[in-house]
């Protein structure tokens, strides 16, 4: 006799794995920040102190570090979308065979380990590097440009360069999705191809986007390494700061208060980027039909 399982059902495994890889991790982190540190014996007491959540909210140099996350987050997402679409939207033209072929070409930097590629910006972009190299045989400068390595710039560089992929691969699937009969109604009503991607295109590709923004503004606003190794004396990060604190300092109750306030701050971001995302009718639409 064949076993129908129900909805309910197969959500179970996934239930389970989110409560064991999800919740229960949080729940660890917030037991921790209301314990106290024994610096002496360095371990854990359990005192149910707010004092890490004092300092948490009091220290200003952890307002500056999450703000400066969020910002560089936010930056890099809006920069991604702003590049990202237009290479989705046209990837979607595309022969069925040079689909195949920009998508190689697309995810090709993800076949390396991030420290591979921050290690090989750090030749582009180096005083000896690629770029400065060019400029000095072109007659363009004297002197090699010292602001691109170690500084803001090459940071967010080398952020947008690790994080498009995941934008337009994002925006890719929602545009592929589009009924190409919409279009051709819009132009067949005497809609001019700007109006055809305003009222069409670009409502129903809102999900994508979305996805997009929200991927990058997580992964940007939540990577260490990069700001480490190319920012320079302004590569401090919330993540760095949280990985001193569980390692060397030995302040876990701080470090798990900074850990979920980082976290709080981006589901309040997906909060708000999906309260503005219901607002769109075609965005709607799309969610509808993916119900049914």
């Amino acid at each position: 006799m064949a076993l129908v399982f129900h909805r309910a059902q197969l959500a179970v495994p996934v239930a389970c794995m989110l409560i064991l890889g999800c919740v229960l991790p949080l729940a660890v982190l917030v037991v921790f920040s209301v314990f106290e540190v024994d610096l002496d014996a360095f371990t854990l007491v359990p005192a149910f102190s707010g004092q890490s959540w004092v300092q948490m909210f009091t220290n200003p140099v952890f307002a500056f570090l999450i703000g400066k996350a969020v910002v560089s987050g936010a930056g890099t997402a809006m920069l991604a979308g702003f590049i990202g679409y237009p290479i989705a939207v046209s990837m979607t033209r595309l022969p069925v065979l040079w689909k195949g072929v920009g998508s190689i070409v697309l995810l090709t930097p993800l076949y390396t380990g991030e420290i591979v590629r921050i290690y090989a910006w750090r030749v582009v972009l180096g005083s000896e590097g690629l770029v400065n190299a060019a400029l000095k045989w072109f007659g363009v400068i004297d002197e090699p440009l010292k602001f691109l390595l170690f500084s803001p710039f090459t940071t967010h560089l080398v952020l947008l360069y690790n994080n498009l992929p995941f934008m337009v691969l994002a925006i890719w699937i929602s545009a592929e999705l589009i009924d190409k009969r919409l279009i051709e109604a819009a132009r067949d009503l005497g809609a001019r191809p700007i109006d055809a991607f305003f009222k069409v295109i670009l409502p129903l590709t809102t999900p994508g986007l979305a996805v997009g923004v929200f991927t990058v503004f997580a992964l940007a606003a939540g990577d260490m390494m990069t700001p480490s190794l190319l920012g320079g004396t302004s590569g401090a990060t919330p993540m760095a700061m949280i990985d001193n604190l569980f390692g060397t300092a030995f302040d876990w109750p701080l470090a798990s208060a900074l850990s979920l306030s980082l976290l709080v701050i981006l589901f309040a971001f997906a909060t708000g980027f999906v309260t503005i995302l219901l607002r769109f009718d075609g965005a709607r639409a799309v969610f509808r039909r993916g119900a049914l």
